[in-house]
């Protein structure tokens, strides 16, 4: 049977029809792709160890932290954070519980339960952190890193040097409780620079507790690039029952190195770490310091990513009843060797 060609091209519209449809499905399913990337977005982190003290013979596996979370944009003024750790030593604890308007260019409003402007996220995140153990400024001064309130963030319009101002309030009563209170607690920061390069940052914390009141103070530096990271602060807390200072201090660095043809390993960080911490240290000195040694094995192509790290901690302890360490973990100022795996996704 012979076609014409006005029957050729009617039978090949009618064969292109399907085509077509599977064409349009596919655009909007990668559409669909897109968005739900843009909406949803994991993110997560599991920090295991094996810790040995070298003094007291003893030795303990430990899951210290399993935290997941989500964020995304809900349009072009809001989005929101939510993350939890499914396991901090054994204890389920939500973290962030937060939406974000942006009202305007450079302006951000977190409100819910939030990081405190005050604290590194360097030194007090599992998946940032450069060590397996947190700095002393990051584990002893604050009484939380998160507390339920509000956080206004303003990127000033500088082209030479980014500049950044945030401003927090907050119900005093740490994470995970929405106490209520006549006198909140407040929160304050500037920052300098970026986390790529040079960054610098003064900030104040004055929190109002049910049964602590406590001003907080610090500054530090920061300096990284794809293969170095250099960081150093000092952060002071006086009590307002007993008008005695806690100032502590650390300086910290790593560089990397490729390891060529690396399988399991990409690449190889040395990290040395001085931090020390003590009351009154201008007339009595520190009362403890610690000399922390380090090297960390790259898991990921990324820079400090995942990583295997092995640290050993020497303390000095020249205050056997120093507050800080007292009701805590009787190995708490034992010298260790800790062999620790973290993974980020």
């Amino acid at each position: 049977m012979k076609l014409t060609l006005k029957q050729i091209v009617i039978l090949l519209s009618f064969m292109s029809v399907p085509f077509m449809n599977m064409a349009q499905i596919a655009d909007n399913s990668e559409t669909a792709a897109t968005s739900l990337r843009k909406w949803v977005q994991f993110d997560g982190a599991i920090k295991t160890k094996f810790e040995m003290s070298t003094d007291g013979g003893v030795m303990r596996f430990n899951v210290r932290n399993s935290r997941l979370g989500l964020r995304g944009d809900i349009g072009e003024y809001v989005s929101y954070r939510i993350q939890a750790d499914l396991s901090n030593e054994g204890v389920f604890q939500p973290l962030d519980l937060f939406g974000t308007l942006k009202p305007a260019k450079g302006v951000s409003i977190n409100f819910g339960q939030t990081s405190i402007p005050f604290d590194n996220q360097y030194i007090i995140t599992p998946a940032e952190m450069m060590f397996a153990n947190r700095a002393f400024v990051g584990k002893y001064f604050t009484p939380g890193s998160r507390d339920i309130g509000t956080v206004v963030k303003y990127s000033f319009p500088t082209k030479a040097f980014p500049l950044e101002g945030e401003l927090g309030m907050f119900n005093g009563g740490k994470i995970n409780n929405p106490q209520w209170t006549d006198n909140p607690s407040y929160a304050a920061r500037l920052i300098a620079g970026s986390m790529d390069g040079f960054r610098t940052s003064a900030k104040v914390y004055q929190y109002n507790g049910e049964i602590v009141e406590m001003l907080l103070w610090g500054a530090d530096v920061h300096y990284a690039n794809e293969r170095l990271r250099v960081e150093a602060e000092v952060m002071n807390r006086t009590a307002h029952t007993t008008s005695r200072d806690l100032f502590g201090t650390y300086i910290q660095g790593t560089y990397m190195f490729d390891i060529k043809n690396g399988k399991m390993f990409h690449n190889l960080s040395p990290a040395f770490r001085w931090d020390a911490m003590g009351y009154d240290v201008t007339d009595a000195g520190f009362d403890v310091n610690r000399l922390t040694f380090g090297i960390n094995f790259g898991l990921d192509m990324k820079p400090f990513s995942s990583t295997l790290r092995i640290n050993y901690e020497q303390y000095f302890v020249g205050n056997d009843n120093f507050a800080e360490f007292n009701n805590r973990d009787p190995h708490v100022s034992d010298n260790k060797v800790t062999l620790e795996l973290l993974l980020r996704f």
